[in-house]
């Protein structure tokens, strides 16, 4: 094991994947092409992270039940470390993913035990230097969020180690106050291109009136904070404050499954920053990364690391 380790925040669940022609209108009766149940939601990046060969742990709430006791197993299994309170009246969630013929995600999730956390929720973690900590937007939508907050407040000053901010579409819903604070914890931002979208909204930027380019650049300088915004097949965009965006390139492959693809881009990323990888470079690999995980069925299919060297090297 080498670096830091990275602590994702985020919440785990248990997806319910199906793969169907098209998603089906109120009423209609469709069947799947194929089927399964898989832990997912933030264990997607931590599988990607375990899968560079860097330490996982996650500090996010387990319920009681079947579809947790699932979650310890998987996480047993890949050396994931659970460091996050257990909540012994709740299960946790789960979320029916359909994925239809164009890699297209639709979700309808669940709340469980992972969403009734409070303002202590994450006071036992204490990140230490050459640490990466993993936040997800989702936490924000459920009670958890109020945790999280209180986690940003108690470390912001001094902080010696690295965040990374996964906005998820959550992030045109919050409210202002909570989006003041995320800024001001000025986090590296890891986003699609839909929520690159919605941050700007709020940000007050004229989305559409200008190029992508000149808009990543404006939206840097008032996050006051490094932007990373996903582009599939072309790779993504890399914005520090005040200074030009760069295209990190993709490596274009025929995608048959967006489903945890942004995860693995993310898990990637943190993993490569606690090993003090440069920033460009951790990008590229996690770029790298990405296009191998869409050409695989299901929400955690990060490749191993030598199958990302093997295409770097390539």
């Amino acid at each position: 094991m080498e670096g830091g380790t990275v602590i994702s925040l985020g919440q785990v669940i248990v997806d319910l994947t199906m793969s169907v022609e098209k998603i089906p209108r109120p009423g209609e009766d469709v069947f799947a092409d194929k089927a399964g149940t898989r832990v997912g939601a933030s264990y997607n990046t931590l599988h990607a992270v375990r899968q560079m060969g860097v330490g996982a742990w996650h500090a996010g709430i387990l319920g009681t039940g079947p579809w947790a006791d699932m979650i310890r197993a998987v996480f047993d299994g890949e050396g994931i470390r659970h460091i996050g309170p257990d909540n012994a009246d709740r299960d946790s969630g789960f979320c029916v993913a359909l994925t239809d013929d164009t890699a297209e995600r639709t979700f309808i999730s669940t709340r469980g035990a992972e969403a009734y956390g409070d303002g202590d929720t994450f006071r036992d973690v204490d990140p230490a230097g050459g640490d990466i900590v993993h936040i997800s937007g989702y936490t924000f939508a459920h009670r958890t969020g109020e945790g999280l907050r209180a986690f940003m407040r108690r470390t912001a000053a001094g902080r010696n180690f690295a965040a990374v901010f996964d906005p998820s579409p959550v992030v045109a819903r919050i409210d202002d106050e909570t989006f003041d604070e995320v800024v001001g914890y000025r986090p590296i931002w890891s986003c699609n291109e839909r929520e690159t979208t919605l941050i700007a909204k709020r940000l007050g930027l004229p989305v559409g009136r200008v190029s992508f380019r000149i808009l990543v650049e404006r939206m840097a300088r008032l996050l006051d904070s490094t932007l990373i915004v996903r582009v599939g097949k072309d790779g993504a965009w890399l914005v520090r404050p005040g200074e030009d965006a760069e295209l990190v390139p993709g490596f274009p492959a025929h995608a048959i499954d967006t489903n945890g693809a942004g995860d693995c881009h993310a898990g990637v990323l943190c993993a490569e920053l606690s090993r003090g990888t440069a920033l460009r470079e951790a990008v590229r690999t996690a770029n790298a990364a990405a296009s191998i995980a869409v050409t695989r069925r299901g929400p955690a299919t990060c490749p191993t690391r030598k199958e990302v060297g093997e295409l770097l090297s390539a």
